[in-house]
Protein backbone atom coordinates (compact mmCIF):
# COMPACT_ATOMS: atom_id res chain seq x y z
CA UNK A 1 0.00 0.00 0.00
CA UNK A 2 2.85 2.41 0.80
CA UNK A 3 4.42 1.77 -2.60
CA UNK A 4 1.08 2.41 -4.32
CA UNK A 5 0.60 5.63 -2.35
CA UNK A 6 4.09 6.82 -3.23
CA UNK A 7 3.56 6.13 -6.94
CA UNK A 8 0.25 7.97 -6.83
CA UNK A 9 1.90 10.98 -5.20
CA UNK A 10 4.72 10.89 -7.75
CA UNK A 11 2.28 10.82 -10.66
CA UNK A 12 0.22 13.63 -9.13
CA UNK A 13 3.21 15.89 -8.59
CA UNK A 14 4.68 15.22 -12.02
CA UNK A 15 1.28 15.91 -13.58
CA UNK A 16 1.27 19.31 -11.90
CA UNK A 17 4.77 20.02 -13.23
CA UNK A 18 3.75 18.92 -16.71
CA UNK A 19 0.74 21.19 -16.65
CA UNK A 20 2.93 24.11 -15.57
CA UNK A 21 4.97 23.85 -18.76
CA UNK A 22 1.93 24.96 -20.75
CA UNK A 23 1.35 28.08 -18.63
CA UNK A 24 3.13 30.46 -16.38
CA UNK A 25 4.90 27.72 -14.38
CA UNK A 26 4.32 25.86 -11.13
CA UNK A 27 6.30 28.15 -8.86
CA UNK A 28 5.75 31.83 -8.29
CA UNK A 29 8.77 32.89 -10.30
CA UNK A 30 8.82 30.05 -12.81
CA UNK A 31 7.26 32.09 -15.60
CA UNK A 32 9.69 35.02 -15.44
CA UNK A 33 12.04 34.81 -18.38
CA UNK A 34 11.17 31.19 -19.02
CA UNK A 35 10.01 29.44 -22.15
CA UNK A 36 9.38 25.73 -22.26
CA UNK A 37 8.02 22.91 -24.36
CA UNK A 38 4.30 22.62 -23.64
CA UNK A 39 2.87 19.43 -22.21
CA UNK A 40 6.07 17.42 -22.74
CA UNK A 41 6.23 14.02 -21.07
CA UNK A 42 8.96 13.16 -18.58
CA UNK A 43 12.12 11.71 -20.07
CA UNK A 44 14.94 9.79 -18.45
CA UNK A 45 17.81 11.90 -17.16
CA UNK A 46 20.21 9.82 -19.24
CA UNK A 47 18.67 11.24 -22.43
CA UNK A 48 20.26 14.66 -21.75
CA UNK A 49 23.41 13.62 -19.89
CA UNK A 50 22.13 15.24 -16.71
CA UNK A 51 22.59 13.38 -13.45
CA UNK A 52 22.94 14.00 -9.74
CA UNK A 53 26.64 13.28 -10.12
CA UNK A 54 26.96 15.94 -12.82
CA UNK A 55 25.29 18.52 -10.56
CA UNK A 56 27.55 17.60 -7.64
CA UNK A 57 30.63 17.98 -9.86
CA UNK A 58 29.37 21.31 -11.23
CA UNK A 59 28.86 22.77 -7.76
CA UNK A 60 32.49 21.98 -6.96
CA UNK A 61 34.15 22.87 -10.25
CA UNK A 62 32.25 25.77 -11.88
CA UNK A 63 33.28 29.26 -10.75
CA UNK A 64 30.20 31.44 -10.92
CA UNK A 65 28.57 34.77 -10.20
CA UNK A 66 24.79 34.69 -9.87
CA UNK A 67 22.38 37.50 -9.11
CA UNK A 68 19.30 35.75 -7.78
CA UNK A 69 16.01 36.22 -6.01
CA UNK A 70 15.54 34.22 -2.82
CA UNK A 71 11.92 33.96 -1.65
CA UNK A 72 11.08 33.36 2.00
CA UNK A 73 7.56 32.04 2.75
CA UNK A 74 5.95 32.41 6.18
CA UNK A 75 3.49 29.54 5.73
CA UNK A 76 0.49 31.91 5.87
CA UNK A 77 0.60 33.21 2.30
CA UNK A 78 3.18 35.92 2.96
CA UNK A 79 6.46 36.12 1.04
CA UNK A 80 9.58 38.27 1.18
CA UNK A 81 11.73 38.38 -1.96
CA UNK A 82 15.39 39.27 -1.43
CA UNK A 83 17.83 40.08 -4.23
CA UNK A 84 21.32 38.74 -3.56
CA UNK A 85 24.61 38.13 -5.36
CA UNK A 86 26.37 34.80 -4.96
CA UNK A 87 30.01 34.35 -5.96
CA UNK A 88 31.71 30.95 -5.74
CA UNK A 89 35.41 30.55 -6.55
CA UNK A 90 35.15 26.82 -7.22
CA UNK A 91 38.31 24.85 -6.46
CA UNK A 92 37.12 21.25 -6.68
CA UNK A 93 36.12 20.96 -3.03
CA UNK A 94 32.78 21.23 -1.26
CA UNK A 95 34.13 24.18 0.77
CA UNK A 96 35.24 26.57 -1.96
CA UNK A 97 35.53 30.29 -1.07
CA UNK A 98 32.27 32.14 -1.64
CA UNK A 99 30.41 35.33 -0.82
CA UNK A 100 26.69 35.98 -0.53
CA UNK A 101 25.86 39.69 -0.68
CA UNK A 102 22.52 41.24 0.22
CA UNK A 103 21.39 43.62 -2.55
CA UNK A 104 17.93 44.59 -1.36
CA UNK A 105 14.34 43.58 -0.70
CA UNK A 106 12.14 43.62 -3.79
CA UNK A 107 9.55 46.39 -3.52
CA UNK A 108 11.34 48.13 -0.64
CA UNK A 109 13.49 51.28 -0.94
CA UNK A 110 17.09 51.06 0.25
CA UNK A 111 17.32 52.06 3.89
CA UNK A 112 13.73 51.19 4.80
CA UNK A 113 13.21 49.36 8.11
CA UNK A 114 12.43 46.09 6.33
CA UNK A 115 15.48 46.44 4.10
CA UNK A 116 17.71 47.14 7.11
CA UNK A 117 16.27 44.15 8.95
CA UNK A 118 17.05 41.81 6.07
CA UNK A 119 20.51 43.30 5.62
CA UNK A 120 21.20 42.30 9.24
CA UNK A 121 19.72 38.86 8.62
CA UNK A 122 22.26 38.34 5.85
CA UNK A 123 25.12 39.48 8.08
CA UNK A 124 24.10 36.92 10.69
CA UNK A 125 22.74 34.07 8.58
CA UNK A 126 23.97 34.59 5.01
CA UNK A 127 26.41 31.69 5.22
CA UNK A 128 23.59 29.39 6.37
CA UNK A 129 21.36 30.55 3.50
CA UNK A 130 24.07 29.54 1.03
CA UNK A 131 25.17 26.30 2.67
CA UNK A 132 21.79 24.89 3.68
CA UNK A 133 19.00 27.05 2.22
CA UNK A 134 18.72 25.53 -1.23
CA UNK A 135 19.22 22.44 -3.36
CA UNK A 136 22.63 20.79 -3.14
CA UNK A 137 23.90 17.33 -4.08
CA UNK A 138 26.16 16.55 -1.13
CA UNK A 139 26.91 12.92 -1.99
CA UNK A 140 25.73 11.74 -5.42
CA UNK A 141 26.28 8.04 -4.66
CA UNK A 142 23.99 8.24 -1.64
CA UNK A 143 21.54 10.54 -3.43
CA UNK A 144 21.09 8.09 -6.30
CA UNK A 145 19.83 5.49 -3.82
CA UNK A 146 17.30 7.87 -2.31
CA UNK A 147 16.03 10.03 -5.22
CA UNK A 148 14.86 9.73 -8.81
CA UNK A 149 15.35 12.32 -11.58
CA UNK A 150 12.46 13.16 -13.94
CA UNK A 151 13.31 15.26 -16.98
CA UNK A 152 10.72 17.71 -18.39
CA UNK A 153 12.76 19.02 -21.29
CA UNK A 154 14.37 22.33 -22.24
CA UNK A 155 13.52 25.78 -20.89
CA UNK A 156 15.23 29.17 -20.87
CA UNK A 157 16.28 30.61 -17.53
CA UNK A 158 18.21 33.88 -16.98
CA UNK A 159 18.73 34.07 -20.74
CA UNK A 160 20.44 30.66 -20.86
CA UNK A 161 19.40 27.25 -22.16
CA UNK A 162 18.41 25.03 -19.26
CA UNK A 163 16.79 21.69 -18.50
CA UNK A 164 13.78 21.35 -16.19
CA UNK A 165 13.89 18.37 -13.85
CA UNK A 166 12.13 17.12 -10.74
CA UNK A 167 14.22 15.41 -8.06
CA UNK A 168 11.77 13.12 -6.29
CA UNK A 169 12.53 11.29 -3.01
CA UNK A 170 11.95 7.59 -2.56
CA UNK A 171 10.35 8.35 0.82
CA UNK A 172 7.68 11.01 0.93
CA UNK A 173 8.43 12.75 4.21
CA UNK A 174 11.10 15.00 2.76
CA UNK A 175 11.50 17.71 0.16
CA UNK A 176 10.60 17.40 -3.51
CA UNK A 177 12.73 19.65 -5.75
CA UNK A 178 11.85 21.36 -9.03
CA UNK A 179 14.98 22.59 -10.84
CA UNK A 180 16.00 24.43 -13.99
CA UNK A 181 19.60 23.32 -14.60
CA UNK A 182 21.97 25.23 -16.88
CA UNK A 183 22.54 23.07 -19.99
CA UNK A 184 26.23 24.00 -20.30
CA UNK A 185 27.52 24.05 -16.72
CA UNK A 186 24.95 21.82 -14.92
CA UNK A 187 24.51 24.51 -12.24
CA UNK A 188 20.87 24.98 -11.09
CA UNK A 189 19.51 28.36 -12.13
CA UNK A 190 16.17 27.86 -10.40
CA UNK A 191 15.25 25.71 -7.40
CA UNK A 192 11.89 25.26 -5.72
CA UNK A 193 11.36 23.15 -2.61
CA UNK A 194 8.00 21.42 -2.01
CA UNK A 195 6.72 19.15 0.70
CA UNK A 196 4.73 15.96 0.09
CA UNK A 197 1.52 18.01 -0.08
CA UNK A 198 3.00 20.05 -2.94
CA UNK A 199 3.23 23.21 -0.83
CA UNK A 200 5.95 25.58 -2.01
CA UNK A 201 8.38 26.08 0.88
CA UNK A 202 11.36 27.92 -0.63
CA UNK A 203 12.47 29.28 -3.98
CA UNK A 204 15.67 30.66 -5.54
CA UNK A 205 15.55 32.17 -9.03
CA UNK A 206 18.64 33.32 -10.96
CA UNK A 207 18.17 36.54 -12.93
CA UNK A 208 21.74 36.64 -14.27
CA UNK A 209 24.47 34.00 -14.47
CA UNK A 210 28.16 34.34 -15.32
CA UNK A 211 30.46 31.27 -15.19
CA UNK A 212 33.35 33.29 -13.73
CA UNK A 213 34.26 35.22 -10.58
CA UNK A 214 36.07 38.52 -10.13
CA UNK A 215 37.11 40.35 -6.95
CA UNK A 216 35.83 37.77 -4.49
CA UNK A 217 36.08 38.70 -0.81
CA UNK A 218 35.16 35.43 0.94
CA UNK A 219 32.54 35.50 3.69
CA UNK A 220 34.04 35.11 7.15
CA UNK A 221 32.49 32.79 9.69
CA UNK A 222 31.37 34.35 12.95
CA UNK A 223 32.38 31.16 14.79
CA UNK A 224 35.58 29.16 14.69
CA UNK A 225 34.87 25.80 13.06
CA UNK A 226 37.10 22.73 13.15
CA UNK A 227 36.33 19.65 11.03
CA UNK A 228 37.11 16.13 12.27
CA UNK A 229 37.12 12.74 10.53
CA UNK A 230 34.72 11.12 13.00
CA UNK A 231 32.89 11.44 16.30
CA UNK A 232 35.69 9.89 18.35
CA UNK A 233 38.26 12.43 17.14
CA UNK A 234 35.92 15.33 17.88
CA UNK A 235 35.09 14.01 21.36
CA UNK A 236 38.77 13.60 22.16
CA UNK A 237 39.41 17.16 20.99
CA UNK A 238 36.61 18.53 23.18
CA UNK A 239 37.67 16.47 26.18
CA UNK A 240 34.22 16.58 27.81
CA UNK A 241 31.90 13.90 29.13
CA UNK A 242 28.26 13.40 28.24
CA UNK A 243 28.57 13.56 24.44
CA UNK A 244 26.58 10.93 22.55
CA UNK A 245 27.28 9.38 19.16
CA UNK A 246 23.82 8.59 17.71
CA UNK A 247 23.42 4.97 16.73
CA UNK A 248 23.48 4.38 12.98
CA UNK A 249 20.32 2.30 13.36
CA UNK A 250 18.37 5.45 14.36
CA UNK A 251 18.97 7.48 11.23
CA UNK A 252 17.70 5.20 8.43
CA UNK A 253 19.15 6.28 5.04
CA UNK A 254 20.80 9.39 6.51
CA UNK A 255 24.54 8.78 6.94
CA UNK A 256 26.97 10.86 9.01
CA UNK A 257 28.23 13.43 6.52
CA UNK A 258 30.33 15.85 8.56
CA UNK A 259 31.67 16.25 12.10
CA UNK A 260 32.49 19.75 13.33
CA UNK A 261 33.36 21.51 16.57
CA UNK A 262 32.33 25.16 16.78
CA UNK A 263 33.49 27.83 19.22
CA UNK A 264 30.95 30.60 19.78
CA UNK A 265 32.68 33.91 20.62
CA UNK A 266 29.43 35.39 21.98
CA UNK A 267 29.01 32.97 24.89
CA UNK A 268 32.34 31.13 24.91
CA UNK A 269 30.64 27.76 24.45
CA UNK A 270 31.92 24.92 22.34
CA UNK A 271 29.50 22.64 20.48
CA UNK A 272 29.74 19.38 18.60
CA UNK A 273 27.81 19.55 15.31
CA UNK A 274 26.98 16.28 13.52
CA UNK A 275 25.52 16.60 10.02
CA UNK A 276 23.56 13.67 8.59
CA UNK A 277 22.61 13.51 4.90
CA UNK A 278 20.78 11.22 2.48
CA UNK A 279 22.87 12.72 -0.33
CA UNK A 280 20.67 15.82 -0.73
CA UNK A 281 18.58 16.46 2.38
CA UNK A 282 20.28 16.88 5.76
CA UNK A 283 19.64 17.28 9.46
CA UNK A 284 21.84 18.30 12.36
CA UNK A 285 22.55 17.08 15.88
CA UNK A 286 24.15 19.79 18.04
CA UNK A 287 25.55 18.85 21.46
CA UNK A 288 26.68 21.65 23.80
CA UNK A 289 28.43 20.68 27.05
CA UNK A 290 28.00 23.01 30.01
CA UNK A 291 24.48 24.05 29.07
CA UNK A 292 22.04 24.56 31.92
CA UNK A 293 18.90 22.44 32.02
CA UNK A 294 16.52 24.02 29.50
CA UNK A 295 13.47 22.91 31.50
CA UNK A 296 14.66 23.42 35.08
CA UNK A 297 11.90 25.93 35.78
CA UNK A 298 9.04 23.62 34.86
CA UNK A 299 6.90 22.25 37.72
CA UNK A 300 7.48 18.70 36.50
CA UNK A 301 11.24 19.12 36.96
CA UNK A 302 11.15 20.37 40.55
CA UNK A 303 12.63 18.27 43.36
CA UNK A 304 9.25 18.22 45.07
CA UNK A 305 7.60 16.71 42.00
CA UNK A 306 6.31 13.20 42.56
CA UNK A 307 8.08 11.98 39.44
CA UNK A 308 10.48 14.01 37.37
CA UNK A 309 9.92 13.65 33.64
CA UNK A 310 12.30 13.71 30.71
CA UNK A 311 11.20 16.65 28.57
CA UNK A 312 11.66 17.50 24.91
CA UNK A 313 10.57 20.78 23.29
CA UNK A 314 9.70 21.08 19.60
CA UNK A 315 9.40 24.00 17.21
CA UNK A 316 7.94 23.29 13.79
CA UNK A 317 6.85 25.35 10.81
CA UNK A 318 6.54 24.32 7.14
CA UNK A 319 10.23 24.99 6.54
CA UNK A 320 11.97 23.89 9.74
CA UNK A 321 11.76 21.53 12.71
CA UNK A 322 13.91 21.92 15.83
CA UNK A 323 13.78 19.59 18.84
CA UNK A 324 15.56 20.43 22.10
CA UNK A 325 16.38 18.29 25.16
CA UNK A 326 18.96 18.12 27.95
CA UNK A 327 20.79 15.38 29.79
CA UNK A 328 23.74 15.30 32.18
CA UNK A 329 25.00 18.85 31.62
CA UNK A 330 24.72 18.61 27.81
CA UNK A 331 22.17 20.51 25.75
CA UNK A 332 20.97 18.77 22.58
CA UNK A 333 19.33 20.22 19.47
CA UNK A 334 18.12 18.16 16.51
CA UNK A 335 17.21 20.34 13.52
CA UNK A 336 16.14 19.75 9.93
CA UNK A 337 13.60 20.68 7.27
CA UNK A 338 9.96 20.83 8.25
CA UNK A 339 9.05 18.14 5.73
CA UNK A 340 11.23 15.53 7.51
CA UNK A 341 8.59 14.20 9.89
CA UNK A 342 10.83 11.33 10.99
CA UNK A 343 13.00 13.90 12.76
CA UNK A 344 10.78 13.53 15.85
CA UNK A 345 11.65 9.83 15.97
CA UNK A 346 15.35 10.48 15.41
CA UNK A 347 15.39 12.94 18.32
CA UNK A 348 13.52 10.58 20.67
CA UNK A 349 15.95 7.77 19.85
CA UNK A 350 18.98 9.99 20.50
CA UNK A 351 17.45 11.22 23.77
CA UNK A 352 16.77 7.64 24.88
CA UNK A 353 20.34 6.68 24.00
CA UNK A 354 21.68 9.61 26.05
CA UNK A 355 19.59 8.65 29.07
CA UNK A 356 20.68 5.01 28.91
CA UNK A 357 24.33 5.88 28.30
CA UNK A 358 24.51 8.18 31.31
Amino acid sequence: MKLVARRAKTVAFLSIVGASLAGVGLAQGAGKGVSAHSGSAPQTSASIGLSLGAMEAAARSVARTIVQLRRFFDGKGGVVTVREELKVDANGSADAPYSLTFLGVEGEPAGSPISQQWAQNYVRYGSLFHQHGGFCVRDSANAQHNYALHDFGPVVRAGRAAQRVVVFPNRLDKAIWLLDVDAVTMVPLYTAEYDASCRLLAEIEAVSFTPAVQLLVPDQRTMTVAVFPDFAAARQHMGTAGLVEPSRSFTDEYALHRVQVTDNPLNGRRSLVLTYSDGIDEFFVVETPGASDYFAGLPSQGKSSASQTNTMARYRDPSMTVLVFWDENVGFQVAGRGSLRRLDGFARSIYTQALLTH
